[in-house]
C-alpha cells in the first residue's frame, strides 16, 4: 500500500515534466527502522532489535556535524528500505545487517550513499554515469545529463531501473512513445469529448428544428383559418354592401316618388283651394240673393253648405291617406 502511495505522489511531482526520480531497488525491504547515529539505524523485528549500517559509507564531523546530519535524516526517512548485503549476529537479542540504505520521505527515494553529496562530513564513494538529455529529481537535487549511480523510476513508462547498468537511451525513447501515446490519448478523449458535445448539440438543434416546425404548421393553419374568416367577412360585407346599395336605390325611388306625389299634392291643393273659393263665392252670391227674396222659391243654401263640406272633407281624407304611405 505505501509503495503505491509513495509512486502516486512521485508521479505528481515528475510525470508532467518528463522528470525521472530517484527510487529503491524493487527488492527491497521497507522496514519501520530510524536513525541511531549519522550511519546507523535500528529496527524491532521478529522480536530482535536489527541495527542497519550503510555499507562504505563513513562519518568524520563535528557534533554540530552529526547533529544537522541526524536532523536532516529524520526529516527524509519517514520511510526505509533495506538491501542487505551481510548479517552479523551481535547477541542473542540484536543482529547487524550491512546493507544499501534507501530513505523516503513520501514523495523520492534517497540512498544513503549519497549523503556525501549533500554532506561535506560524509565520505564514501559516488559514482556518476552519462544520462544525455535526461533529468532526474533527488533529495540532494536535480540532476541533468549526469546522473548519481542508482535505481530510478520513470513515471511515463511506470518502471523502475537502474543506471549505470541499464540502457538509458532505450528508456528515453520509450518514455518518448508512452508521451506520444498519452497525447494521443488526450487527442482520442478530446475527440471523443467533441464528438459527444456534437451529437449533443445536433440533437439539441433537431429537436429545435422539430419544434419550430410545429410552430410553423401552427401559423400556417391559423393563417389558413384567418384567410378563411377573411373571405368570409368580405363575402359578408359584399352582401351589406349590395343590400346597402339595394336600399339606396329604394330610397332614391320612394324620395322621387315623394317629391312626385308633394308636387301633384300642391297642385291638388290649389285646385281644391281654388274651387273652395269658388263655392264661397256662389255661396256668398246665394247668401244675398236669399236676403233679397226673402223666402221667395227653393232655399239652395244648405245643398251648397253640404257641398262645401263634402269637398272639404274628401280634401282632409286625401291628405291624410298620402301622409299614411
Amino acid at each position: 500500500m505505501y509503495k503505491l502511495t509513495a509512486l502516486a505522489l512521485a508521479v505528481l511531482v515528475a510525470a508532467a515534466a518528463g522528470q525521472w526520480v530517484s527510487w529503491h531497488p524493487p527488492g527491497a525491504l521497507i522496514i519501520p527502522a530510524s536513525p541511531v547515529n549519522a550511519t546507523h539505524f535500528s529496527a524491532y523485528l521478529g522480536g530482535e532489535t536489527v541495527y542497519v549500517k550503510q555499507d562504505g559509507l563513513f562519518f568524520l564531523g563535528t557534533k554540530a556535524d552529526r547533529d544537522a546530519a541526524l536532523q536532516y535524516l529524520y526529516s527524509a526517512c519517514r520511510f526505509v528500505a533495506v538491501d542487505v548485503k551481510d548479517v552479523a549476529q551481535i547477541n542473542q537479542y540484536a543482529e547487524l545487517w550491512t546493507a544499501d540504505v534507501y530513505c523516503g520521505n513520501g514523495t523520492v527515494w534517497m540512498p544513503l550513499r549519497w549523503l556525501p553529496l549533500r554532506f561535506s562530513a560524509y565520505v564514501g564513494a559516488v559514482e556518476f554515469a552519462n544520462a544525455t538529455n535526461a533529468t532526474a529529481v533527488t533529495p540532494v537535487g536535480v540532476f541533468h545529463g549526469v546522473l548519481p549511480a542508482g535505481w530510478y523510476y520513470d513515471p511515463a513508462t511506470k518502471s523502475v531501473f537502474q543506471i549505470p547498468q541499464h540502457n538509458t537511451t532505450l528508456i528515453q525513447q520509450l518514455g518518448r512513445l508512452y508521451a506520444q501515446l498519452s497525447d494521443l490519448k488526450k487527442q482520442l478523449e478530446a475527440a471523443a469529448q467533441n464528438k459527444t458535445a456534437l451529437e449533443s448539440a445536433v440533437s439539441q438543434l433537431s429537436a429545435r428544428i422539430a419544434e419550430l416546425e410545429r410552430q410553423r404548421k401552427a401559423l400556417e393553419d391559423a393563417l389558413r383559418a384567418k384567410d378563411a374568416q377573411i373571405q368570409s367577412l368580405n363575402a359578408a360585407l359584399q352582401a351589406a354592401k349590395n343590400e346597402a346599395d339595394a336600399l339606396r336605390r329604394q330610397l332614391e325611388a320612394a324620395m322621387a316618388e315623394n317629391a312626385a306625389l308633394k308636387d301633384k299634392l300642391q297642385a291638388l291643393n290649389k285646385t281644391w283651394a281654388s274651387k273652395v273659393e269658388q263655392l264661397q263665392v256662389q255661396l256668398s252670391q246665394l247668401q244675398l240673393q236669399a236676403t233679397e227674396e226673402e223666402g221667395g222659391g227653393f232655399d239652395l243654401l244648405p245643398v251648397l253648405a253640404l257641398a262645401l263640406a263634402g269637398v272639404l272633407f274628401a280634401l282632409f281624407i286625401y291628405r291624410r291617406k298620402r301622409a299614411e304611405e
